[in-house]
């Protein structure tokens, strides 16, 4: 591709970053980091003791990160359904609720059981075959006509050796070598043509005709390259492929030349291949094994493409094209993939579908009352919990405004070097970023759209919690990448792009009655369009633009993990911060984040000391929670600031004591450990309490402040669709 320009994009301003003006009184703000299940729970403690103490009701915001947002978003869907019947003094999610009983009951609600565990297996398999079949045909088409177009030549795999580095024995392979030689010989020249007749020109860098006809030439002879290595390569894949029929399997090496033969050994070549894959993600997480992992993750990824493209290959430079079965396996493919690419679409294969129905089953409840006995059960699946309904909703609870935050994945000069992800947040009337800007959120949720493609409450869960995908902004490691979304170990999902001019309604009205043929061309054209096997390319090869039709979107952790920076952006003048991120060495890696983007991207200063809440190294920290304070840029704007992190201190509870005597993981789970025991549960959901009962006293605000911040939450001025901002905050 050619040499990237400077975006010419109007990027965001300081004042464009925040949301909204800064408040006439205070503005309370709640976040809750990301962790998963370990998040969750901990999580939930903590909401309960801001229940309990007044804090949670008279918040103006509640924003939640991946686990922190599974309890922030169930919360909601909770209140929304609530009937006065239900309200049985337990508060929604509340120590002793109906809520948290079900939730105990299913904290293994990712794959509860054996017949959990096999369905989930099932899942994973179902797609890996949708999202890896088209590349394999692809593949086996391209050997079909590379090794068909050589044979028609009369190339051999013979012809491309050098005998005592003479010529190759084909005129057709040296004038193909030729013609490689040459066009770098030319790409040469117009280097030295832009140096020494053009005086350089520095400032038209990657805009110049000159780099970008050279770096078509430098990749036509790449590719002719590959053109030419690639039979060598097929001829060795038949020969190994030969002996291990006769060595391992006993059978006759003519074995390997039939239908049969060439399927059995591919398919043995590519369960190697899934194996090595296998390994290499569970290296991921690995950082002492990164090395091993990169040079496994770029063998999986190179033999899943490789395998059935040598062996295509081979067959066809052997035999040549002999009958109309040789000419069907290259139409035949060619059909399947065209087919795939209208009806098959990204999200009805990816295990992000999956995943937010798991979480709808454990996370979205509501109340009812059975005889007099109130009940939590979980929503259906099928009755579609759209964010903007659930905001409007009328609750007899008051809640805080939720904002759920996930990043936006762009690899181009959009975002700073190295970041390769952006802010994205969804908000029951809002939805977007300071760079993609801000719509309704109804446009977002595509009520209307294709079966599988709308962006529900769990949905909006779901990718708040995709850690596990192969584009996550800074934690992104190329070779990991591409194996990932050729086997479709994805989370993170492609949403609308509000950028896009698909965006803007149609000029046109639309034809009342459209003929039959209408139909069909509109219905290819959508389908063509909707995310699939391009767009897995796009993730393998990292080129997420902020010009394409569709952005990807995945865990907030990928940009800030902590859910803090949402907070600041919205000027919120005392903000309590709840961590349960993994940090078994007391490294503070997500608040030292947290804290330079408010720096670089709000130009706020957090002065904040985090030391007395890290683990030391047996384990145990001095406090739960710390005191800090923010300055915004304007003269005189402070916020209070409260910290409080997952550690475990010497006057905690002592059946915390006991648990961590038990499992010394405690209270730095990994979060690939995503199914707790009751006991793992009720240890993380004390820990988050005690922490949410420490967090409030040091915020320290009082109940005259609080009395009045439910009366400034009411006022919600009007909000323009694609300003730069959001509304006035308020309860549900």
């Amino acid at each position: 591709m050619p040499l990237p320009p400077r975006t010419k994009k109007k990027l965001p301003s300081e004042a464009d970053e925040y949301v909204g003006p800064p408040p006439s009184g205070i503005r309370i703000g709640i976040a809750l980091s990301g962790g998963g299940v370990r998040s969750a729970a901990f999580n939930l403690g903590a909401l309960q003791a801001l229940q309990e103490t007044r804090l949670l009701p008279n918040a103006a915001y509640l924003a939640a990160v991946s686990g922190g947002n599974y309890i922030a978003s169930a919360l909601t869907i909770s209140a929304a359904h609530l009937d006065t019947e239900c309200q049985n003094g337990k508060p929604l999610w509340g120590r002793g609720s109906p809520e948290e009983r079900y939730l105990r009951q299913h904290t293994d609600y990712l794959a509860p059981g054996l017949v959990g565990k096999l369905w989930m297996a099932a899942s994973g398999f179902y797609g890996l075959v949708l999202n890896y079949l088209p590349f394999a045909l692809v593949s086996v088409l391209v050997g079909r006509l590379l090794g068909g177009g050589l044979y028609l030549l009369g190339v051999r795999p013979a012809d491309l050796r050098l005998a005592n580095l003479s010529q190759p024995g084909s005129v057709v392979v040296v004038i193909l070598a030729c013609a490689g030689a040459g066009m770098v010989a030319m790409a040469l020249l117009l280097v030295v043509y832009r140096r020494w007749f053009k005086d350089g020109h520095p400032g038209d860098y990657g805009e110049s005709k000159a780099e970008k006809i050279a770096m078509y030439l430098f990749s036509a002879t790449a590719l002719l390259g590959v053109c030419l290595l690639l039979p060598k390569l097929a001829e060795l894949y038949g020969l190994v492929s030969a002996h291990a029929l006769g060595t391992v399997f006993g059978e006759a090496r003519g074995t390997f030349e039939s239908v049969g033969g060439r399927l059995s050994i591919a398919s043995a070549w590519l369960l190697l291949t899934l194996l090595i894959a296998v390994v290499a993600l569970a290296l991921g997480r690995r950082f002492r094994a990164l090395r091993v992992m990169l040079v496994l993750a770029s063998l999986a990824g190179a033999g899943l493409l490789l395998i059935p493209l040598l062996s295509s290959l081979d067959y066809v430079t052997r035999h040549g094209i002999r009958s109309t079965a040789d000419v069907l396996w290259a139409v035949v493919p060619l059909v399947v993939v065209l087919v795939m690419g209208v009806t098959v679409h990204n999200r009805r294969y990816s295990m992000h579908l999956f995943y937010r129905e798991r979480l709808n089953s454990a996370f979205a409840l509501k109340r009812r009352n059975d005889g007099g006995r109130i009940q939590a059960e979980p929503i259906r699946f099928d009755e579609r919990l759209y964010f903007s309904r659930l905001g409007k909703a009328h609750s007899a609870v008051r809640l805080p405004k939720l904002v759920v935050c996930c990043a936006v994945n762009l690899t181009t000069d959009d975002v700073p070097v190295g970041r390769f992800a952006e802010s994205f947040t969804f908000e029951h009337d809002v939805t977007g970023g300071p760079m993609l800007g801000y719509r309704t959120t109804e446009e977002f949720e595509n009520a209307d759209g294709v079966a599988g493609t709308q962006l529900t409450l769990p949905s909006i869960m779901a990718v708040s919690g995709a850690a596990v995908s192969p584009l996550m902004g800074r934690f992104t490691y190329p070779p990991l990448r591409f194996l990932m979304a050729l086997t479709n170990v994805r989370l993170g999902v492609w949403i609308k792009n509000p950028l896009h001019p698909s965006w803007q309604p149609a000029t046109a009205p639309p034809d009342p009655e459209p003929g039959r043929l209408r139909r069909i061309a509109t219905w290819i054209r959508d389908g063509w369009r909707e995310p699939g096997a391009l767009y897995v390319l796009r993730e393998a090869l990292g080129a997420a633009k902020s010009s394409h039709r569709y952005i990807y979107l995945t865990d907030g952790g990928h940009w800030e993990n902590l859910g803090l920076v949402e907070l600041l952006r919205r000027r919120c003048t005392h903000v309590v911060c709840f961590d349960a991120s993994c940090d078994r060495t007391g490294q503070g890696l997500d608040i030292g984040r947290a804290i330079a983007l408010a720096r670089s991207e709000l130009r706020a200063d957090v002065q904040l000391d985090p030391r007395p809440v890290m683990a030391d190294s047996e384990g145990f920290a001095g406090t739960m929670a710390v005191e800090g304070a923010v300055r915004y840029p304007e003269s005189g704007s402070t916020a209070k600031l409260v910290y409080a992190k997952a550690v475990l201190t010497e006057d905690a509870s002592w059946d915390l004591h006991a648990y961590k005597k038990r499992d010394n993981r405690f209270p730095h789970h990994s979060t690939t450990q995503q199914m707790f025991t009751d006991e793992q549960f009720e240890a993380y959901r004390t820990l988050g309490h005690e922490a949410g009962l420490r967090a409030a006293k040091q915020l320290n605000v009082p109940e005259t402040m609080l009395a009045g911040q439910a009366t400034n939450n009411g006022e919600r001025p009007g909000f323009p669709v694609g300003a730069q901002a959001s509304p006035e905050p308020g309860g549900l």
